[in-house]
């Protein structure tokens, strides 16, 4: 008898530890949401209504918004659709969107997170299981001297004043642009600033690809670190069995867009607005050219980095730190967030929400050749690398080129050879101009189709410098 309690015992704790490993009847229902390279449409009223969750929270919740604005900013590109207006719970800090055919995506905002999009197999009761990392409190900066502290005292000259009431026109750099927000920083200092209404020096947007020149800083750090190797293939565990060709991609192909790897560019819908983690969307994908042979813009190579970094972190606390710890709040970068898929990684190809100022504190980190109050952050000669042209890029005359994750101007008639930018969509864009030791911020929220004439911009600010 003891003999059958004991097994009749073991079956049971067999049974419990297995139930913790089998999904739940709602998973099996509902299996996750993947599409090859994480691409999808973006007018699908399932990525639509992601897109409106997603970007109706952090533009409330952290950027302190009113929904009615946000309709007519960041909602404007799927008003086309007729989608019911999202809801916000102040309460919970949640954000549902209808998709019109029965589905509802929803948004969670925790303070040191941002907003995380709910796969599609996942319910409100799932929320519990969402990555959390605690961070201290914005600290108060008001009295402390930028670049480090808020404290500013602008004096924009005649000319200044002019340019920065043509950035926002909405016609002088591109019929129908929305500028959010203009800093100029020469020598160190804010010398011209201002924001359209509902923006301010807390209050951001979303950087889109703006967010890949953050990710390569944290590669950087990384690289300095003697964590991870340029020249040595990248450490994606996906790639590591026997033969697999994709282990011959290093650090630096994924840095110059030059993986060789299938995938639709720019559009990872499914991974922004579907819910899909960045590791089924970004690691599965086949070799379609040799490594190096060729440059094409990949949301995925940028993922890539960010899935190496974890990886070679080992630990997903530090991971989730990494880029506070390490990058943002040393150099005053408060008021920025990186956000994650469902599963804590980083979506640092376009998810990141920060300021126009935090973007100026970035490009002077990078003017100053990756020092920062005299302390290293960035290796020496990272910033020489970031702006020299991709091998399988070369440069062209009047034509944007492109280094690691940063995009090079230095080709355009009346621009100072050496100058790059970070550049994302709608307009997201932090310039280093070497020659004058000026960084340009402009941000926006320029509607689809509606493109800000960047290459214009930095010649008449450098027309306005005394």
């Amino acid at each position: 008898m003891p003999a059958k309690k004991n097994l009749a015992s073991t079956i049971v704790m067999l049974l419990s530890v297995f139930a913790i490993a089998l999904p739940s009847s709602a998973d099996t229902a509902n299996p996750p949401y993947r599409l090859p390279g994480g691409a999808a449409p973006y007018d699908d009223p399932f990525i639509a209504a992601g897109f409106r969750a997603l970007f109706t929270c952090s533009a409330h919740f952290w950027a302190g918004r009113p929904l009615t604005d946000i309709v007519d900013i960041e909602l404007l590109d799927t008003a086309p659709l007729g989608l019911p207006l999202p809801e916000i719970d102040a309460t919970r800090r949640l954000v549902s969107a209808a998709d019109g055919e029965g589905r509802t995506r929803i948004a969670a905002f925790r303070d040191s997170m941002g907003c995380t999009l709910l796969p599609p197999h996942w319910s409100e009761a799932d929320i519990p299981k969402l990555p959390y990392v605690s961070l201290p409190p914005i600290p108060d900066m008001a009295d402390k001297p930028f670049p480090q502290g808020d404290k500013a005292r602008p004096r924009p000259n005649r000319s200044q004043k002019a340019l920065l009431k043509k950035a926002f026109d909405g016609t002088t750099y591109g019929d129908g642009t929305i500028t959010a927000g203009v800093v100029l920083i020469k020598d160190g200092e804010i010398i011209a600033e201002s924001y359209r209404p509902g923006f301010g020096i807390h209050s951001g947007y979303r950087t889109w690809s703006t967010a890949k020149s953050v990710s390569a800083s944290l590669i950087a750090i990384a690289v300095k670190q003697g964590l991870l190797d340029l020249d040595q293939p990248a450490p994606v565990p996906e790639w590591q069995a026997a033969g697999d060709p994709r282990a011959a991609i290093t650090v630096n192909h994924l840095l110059w867009m030059s993986s060789g790897l299938w995938g639709q560019g720019n559009n990872t819908n499914a991974v922004y607005f579907g819910g899909q983690d960045v590791v089924s969307g970004a690691t599965t994908t086949h070799l379609e050219a040799a490594p190096n042979s060729r440059w094409k813009y990949a949301n995925n190579d940028t993922l890539l980095l960010l899935r190496a970094l974890r990886h070679v972190l080992g630990n997903d606390l530090a991971y989730l730190r990494y880029p506070y710890d390490e990058l943002l709040h040393k150099i005053g970068m408060f008021h920025t967030r990186m956000e994650t898929d469902h599963l804590g990684n980083f979506i640092g190809s376009s998810q990141v929400y920060t300021t126009a100022r935090d973007l100026g504190r970035l490009g002077l980190l990078y003017l100053n050749d990756g020092v920062w109050q005299g302390q290293r952050v960035l290796p020496e000669g990272w910033t020489e690398f970031v702006a020299t042209p991709a091998p399988s890029r070369p440069p062209e005359a009047n034509v944007r080129g492109y280094g690691a994750q940063f995009w090079l101007y230095g080709t355009f008639d009346g621009i100072p050879a050496g100058t790059y930018t970070t550049a994302g969509n709608k307009g997201q864009l932090s310039t280093i101009v070497p020659e004058h030791n000026l960084v340009i911020v402009r941000t926006g929220v320029d509607p689809q189709g509606h493109r800000w004439n960047h290459v214009q911009f930095i010649r008449d600010v450098l027309d306005t410098l005394d």
